[in-house]
C-alpha cells in the first residue's frame, strides 16, 4: 500500500486543477500540510464545476467529502468509501483516484 500524505494528495489535486485549466491557483500562502490547503484546492475545483463551496464547512477531512462528492457526480463516477473512514487521508485519496480515473477515461475516449 502506498503511503498517503498531504503531499501525495496535493499532487493529485494539482493534476485536477491543471486538467480543469485552473492555472492561476496560488498555493504560496497555504500550509500544504493542513486540511485547509486541501479544502482550498477542492473549493477551486468545485467552483469550476458550478458548485458553491463557500457555503460548505471546511474544518475537517470529513467535511471535504461533500466537495469531492460534487466532483465525483460531475464526472459521472462514484467511489465506495467506508463512512467510518471519512476523517482519513486514505478516504480522500480513494475519491481523488476515482475522479482522476474519470479524467483518464475522458482522455482515452478523445483519442
Amino acid at each position: 500500500m502506498t503511503n498517503i500524505t498531504f503531499a501525495s494528495l496535493h499532487e493529485k489535486l494539482n493534476f485536477l486543477l491543471a486538467d480543469h485549466q485552473i492555472h492561476d491557483f496560488d498555493e504560496s500562502g497555504l500550509n500544504l500540510e493542513s486540511v485547509a490547503s486541501l479544502h482550498a484546492k477542492a473549493d477551486a475545483l468545485c467552483a469550476a464545476h458550478g458548485g458553491n463551496p463557500q457555503v460548505m464547512p471546511d474544518d475537517t477531512l470529513a467535511q471535504l467529502h461533500p466537495k469531492l462528492d460534487l466532483l465525483l457526480k460531475g464526472h459521472g463516477v462514484d467511489a465506495d468509501v467506508d463512512a467510518d473512514t471519512l476523517d482519513s487521508l486514505v478516504s480522500v485519496d480513494e475519491k481523488l483516484d476515482a475522479i482522476i480515473g474519470a479524467h483518464d477515461d475522458t482522455e482515452e475516449s478523445r483519442d
